[in-house]
């Protein structure tokens, strides 16, 4: 007795907890719907939030928001990795790429020139790490060797005519780096090809180039004019020192104080030619201020007398006193008045 009231409840709560007609009826629709898109290959109806919404947008801004981190967090790594690559490596063509990306950020000449040496100088090291590991394809040394002098011919063309049209400090610079990459160079001779001694009659070249120009950088002339692979082309010619710094706005020396005095320039043969430079010493000129006549027993005004500069002059004036130095070498001083 008491089973059949339990089993009575539980039959009555099953129908209070049941779908009503209508949510079956959606669920059979929903079902149907599945069964047809999974049988013509359609794509499933898209999924909706409580509101209506649909939630396909917003999954499908997530999926292409993770897949842009995961592009990001791999190139970085890539990156990360390729700066130990070494020519024939998978990675080394992302290595140079990394290089041209950070040349296209030096934006003036003197930036540029000193990217043209360290990139020169990273394919030294490439071809330290090459000997160290051993084994390496001549292919790979011989692309190094190719890079190298590519940059440093070019890093020594834009220093080399920046330096002689500034302070020349940077033709220390290219000298002192390039006698260290030629020791570099010299100590990894025995595992290189002999394609090697290309690139170090290249950096005796820059050296001797460096040298010749800082020679000459207190000439007139310090350069032809002209470029080639090495950089601007040292003159030939006799050099002519240039004016001390006080000098350096004019030609010409500056005059003394004394009349007659002579001052030692560079002659064209490089000696010394003695210029005489004389200066006109100022001679003031003063008017003397002349009362008018007084006339005795006459009325009239009072004389006056004047202190300022006068309107006219009616006396002849005085000559002033002076000497005048010669006109030219040899001739006797002029005097005046007296």
């Amino acid at each position: 007795m008491e089973h059949e009231r339990v089993a009575d409840l539980l039959r009555r709560s099953a129908d209070a907890l049941a779908p009503t007609p209508r949510e079956r009826e959606r669920m059979r629709l929903r079902v149907l719907a599945e069964f047809k898109a999974m049988e013509f290959d359609a794509p499933p109806a898209p999924v909706r939030d409580l509101a209506g919404r649909s939630t396909a947008p917003g999954r499908l801004m997530v999926a292409l928001a993770a897949a842009l981190c995961l592009i990001l967090s791999l190139g970085a790594m890539s990156l990360l990795l390729s700066r130990d690559a070494l020519p024939g490596d998978p990675l080394y063509a992302i290595k140079r790429s990394a290089e041209s990306a950070s040349f296209g950020l030096a934006f003036d000449d003197a930036a540029k020139a000193r990217k043209h040496l360290e990139f020169a100088s990273a394919r030294i090291d490439e071809m330290e790490g090459m000997a160290a590991r051993g084994g390496t394809p001549i292919g790979s040394y011989l692309t190094a060797l190719t890079d190298f002098d590519t940059d440093a011919a070019a890093g020594s063309r834009l220093l080399t005519v920046l330096s002689t049209n500034g302070d020349g400090s940077g033709l220390t610079y290219l000298r002192d780096w390039a006698k260290s990459q030629s020791q570099r160079l010299k100590t990894l001779r025995p595992s290189l090809p002999e394609r090697a001694d290309t690139s170090a009659d290249l950096l005796t070249a820059i050296t001797e180039r460096a040298d010749a120009l800082i020679a000459r950088l207190n000439c007139y002339t310090i350069t032809t004019g002209a470029t080639d692979d090495v950089g601007a082309i040292p003159a030939t010619g006799t050099c002519t020192t240039r004016p001390p710094a006080s000098q350096s706005g004019s030609n010409a020396p500056t005059p003394t104080s004394q009349p007659g005095a002579s001052v030692l320039t560079n002659g064209p043969g490089g000696g010394s030619a003695p210029t005489t430079q004389t200066t006109t010493p100022t001679v003031t000129f003063t008017t003397p201020t002349v009362a008018p006549p007084v006339t005795t027993g006459s009325k009239g005004p009072p004389p006056t007398t004047t202190s300022g500069k006068p309107t006219g002059v009616t006396v002849p004036l005085p000559l002033p006193v002076g000497t005048l130095p010669p006109l030219l070498p040899g001739l006797p001083s002029i005097v005046l008045g007296g």
